[in-house]
């Protein structure tokens, strides 16, 4: 179920989400720019140490204890119950709610894990013998007849029991920052975080302060546009990217400094979203046209249109699906109301639909690595793609693929073991059909239920052999109120420390990130150990224990690409040539093959002249797969349906036969990290057709 962040919106619109405040920012098209802190800041209400004695209450909004040892009255949040001289106990009172917590660090409770708890109505037994639970140095959690949350600490436990405490209000999740735009589209923050670029459908490009957000204090950078939608910001080359929503649109590149527009393509049918490659070397385009919403894939360099998806619904914004821009997250609208995954790595392209969200979604944003934020037209929500139980096993997977969801038998099968399937599973978002696994794995890992089982510490293993490889990830800083980088490196003896529930990580489940360059290419055991203490005899069970490990297939071996030879009526042709008679028929000699045979697709496809493709052919594992998982790919002559060659003639344009020509081969094996696909190359080689 999604989680509501916020409604009643007046129109929520693009966004922009930054995980170094774990905050998103978003316009709204009544003429706000707002925000949502992710996780809420806090004032403290009060804070301090007291003394409860032995049948008092104590009040944790205002920090007073009942003047009376008598009678549970409002607005008291705890009493400390004394039921005999042995039976103790601190029980909720009034409707306050309390959660143990157990001895953790008091100081690093931030007021962000203290909403995340489930409170409940029973006491905490603290009996003046053995089972006694509020230790000194024992730490409890309390949601008060205020609404307030404060986090405990036992001081000094006896019959009258000293406390330490802080009571947090918690501010609202959603704030306006200004107000006053006309009819704003999208929103993009700077590096810095202390500016935006904000599109207005009256055709202006502002940058705002957001510490003054207003629409009278932005400045206007450039205006004249007509309707510019989502925005693609490059401030490495001072310089931001729109689209025009007009028949014909326009994509434009807009100077920082000068407001200076430069039309980079032309004839564009009502583009809306926009994204551009980390090389700047292509440009994404939603458009909602006549026929229907598609994606479009142009190459900048030549102004080349590729249309990669069609059929979409109201296409809007659209956002990379993960850093190495292997697939796009797009919002579909009314009556759709979706979002949905365009897999790059599939030729031809593929979709699938990622989650249902509410009425008029405009944009997506990627959170984490299985959570979406999704602005729709009257609330924003968060969405929870992928959840694991923490009852579970200790080792979970990697990345997207759950251990489950990876071959393995008994005794294992080094042939067919320690690939990824998900296909299985066709609702879920991240789609991979007998994939090895290469380059650095994210090993998830369930701190939560390595230490409710009382481990503290842990050692991973790769075939028995301990890597010791450090890793980095996100974790709150409840000083700083932010999000800070924090290395995990193990212990001189190889230990690795399991986060506590008290400490909030940006990657809840990460445990290890292994480097595989150094292993061989086939199968190899990844496995964790557990133990109370960094020493041996600590150990609790062994790596051999159900849910400890995970068989994976290892190839760090690229696949090879090239375009050998272009044969024309019989005659090779060199490259660069001139073709000027004959008919217009061709084949072509490739190479698109995969040593260790997975390959996952190759494509070869013709450009020329003004924006014009044509493929050539094409090839996926989905038409060869295999119980032996084996697919190496092709080498020799294209088309392979003989005796068809390839034809340069379109119906209608002439330019196909009197043009220069560029062919295009690209491949993707189907070694992943966990996350995406990892391993692609092309080849590309050109001649000129002058035919009759």
């Amino acid at each position: 179920m999604p989680i509501k962040l916020a409604s009643g919106l007046g129109g929520a619109i693009g966004s922009d989400y930054r995980s170094s405040v774990n905050r998103l920012y978003c316009v709204e098209f009544n003429g706000k720019v707002s925000c949502i802190d992710l996780i809420p800041t806090a004032t403290v209400v009060t804070s301090g140490t007291a003394t409860i004695p032995g049948t008092y209450l104590f009040d944790l909004d205002t920090g007073t204890v009942s003047p009376t040892g008598t009678g549970i009255v409002p607005p008291y949040d705890v009493f400390w119950h004394q039921q005999t001289t042995v039976v103790r106990s601190m029980d909720p009172v009034n409707g306050a709610k309390i959660v143990n917590l157990g001895v953790v660090s008091f100081t690093s409770v931030t007021h962000g894990e203290l909403m995340g708890l489930e409170y409940n109505t029973t006491p905490i037994s603290a009996n003046a013998d053995a089972s006694n639970k509020l230790v000194n140095g024992d730490v409890f959690a309390v949601l008060t007849t205020g609404g307030n949350y404060a986090k405990v600490k036992v001081v000094s436990y006896g019959y009258n029991i000293q406390i330490q405490w802080a009571t947090y209000h918690i501010n609202p999740r959603y704030r306006v920052l200004g107000t006053g735009y006309n009819q704003p589209e999208d929103i993009k923050v700077s590096a810095d975080g202390a500016s935006a670029y904000v599109t207005e459908r009256s055709g202006n490009f502002l940058r705002v302060n957001l510490a003054s957000a207003n629409r009278g204090s932005a400045t206007v950078i450039s205006s004249g546009m007509t309707a510019p939608h989502q925005i693609a910001l490059d401030e490495l080359h001072n310089t931001a990217y729109v689209v025009e929503f007009a028949n014909p649109g326009r994509l434009l590149r807009i100077n920082l400094t000068t407001g200076a527009q430069t039309v980079l393509v032309n004839n564009l049918e009502s583009p809306i979203g926009l994204l551009m490659t980390r090389d700047l070397q292509f440009a994404y385009i939603s458009e909602q046209t006549l026929a229907g919403g598609r994606v479009s894939r142009i190459r900048l360099s030549t102004s080349n249109r590729e249309v990669i998806v069609s059929g979409l619904t109201a296409p809007f914004f659209m956002t990379w699906a993960d850093a190495e821009e292997t697939g796009i997250l797009i919002a579909e609208r009314d009556p759709a109301n979706r979002v949905t995954r365009i897999n790059l790595t599939q030729s031809p392209v593929t979709t699938s639909l990622i989650a249902a969200v509410p009425f008029r979604p405009s944009s997506v944003s990627v959170m984490a690595v299985s959570q979406l934020l999704v602005c729709s037209d009257q609330e924003i929500n968060q969405f929870e793609l992928t959840a694991y139980d923490s009852t579970g096993p200790i080792l979970l997977g990697i990345g997207h693929v759950p251990v489950d969801r990876i071959s393995r038998h008994s005794p294992v099968n080094p042939l067919t073991d320690g690939y990824a399937d998900t296909t299985v599973d066709p609702g879920y978002f991240f789609q991979v059909k007998d994939a090895p696994f290469g380059g650095s794995l994210a090993i998830m890992f369930n701190h939560d239920k390595a230490f409710g089982d009382g481990a503290h510490y842990y050692k991973l293993t790769v075939d028995g052999i301990e890597p010791r490889q450090s890793f980095g990830d996100y974790k709150w800083n409840h000083t700083s109120k932010r999000f800070e980088f924090e290395s995990t490196a193990p212990s001189a003896s190889g230990y690795y420390r399991i986060r506590p529930p008290s400490e909030l990580w940006y990657n809840h489940w990460m445990g290890y990130i292994l480097d595989t360059s150094g292993l061989t290419k086939g199968v190899h055991t990844v496995a964790i150990r557990l133990f109370v203490s960094q020493t041996a005899a600590s150990e609790m069970g062994t790596s051999a224990a159900p849910g400890r490990s995970v068989v994976v297939q290892i190839d760090n071996s690229w696949p090879q690409a090239s375009i050998d030879e272009i044969w024309h009526d019989g005659v090779k042709v060199n490259t660069c040539a001139i073709v000027d008679s004959g008919t217009d028929a061709f084949t072509f000699r490739i190479t698109a093959l995969d040593a260790e045979q997975h390959l996952l697709s190759w494509s070869l496809s013709a450009m020329w002249g003004d924006n014009k493709s044509k493929g050539v052919d094409s090839d996926s594992y989905t038409s060869h797969v295999s119980p032996a998982k084996k697919w190496g790919g092709i080498s020799g002559m294209v088309p392979v349906i003989a005796p068809s060659p390839w034809h340069a003639t379109v119906a209608g344009d002439p330019t196909s036969k009197r043009c220069a020509h560029t062919f295009y081969l690209g491949i993707w094996d189907r070694v992943i990290n966990g996350w995406n696909y990892i391993h692609y190359a092309d080849y590309h080689k050109s001649i000129t057709l002058m035919l009759p």
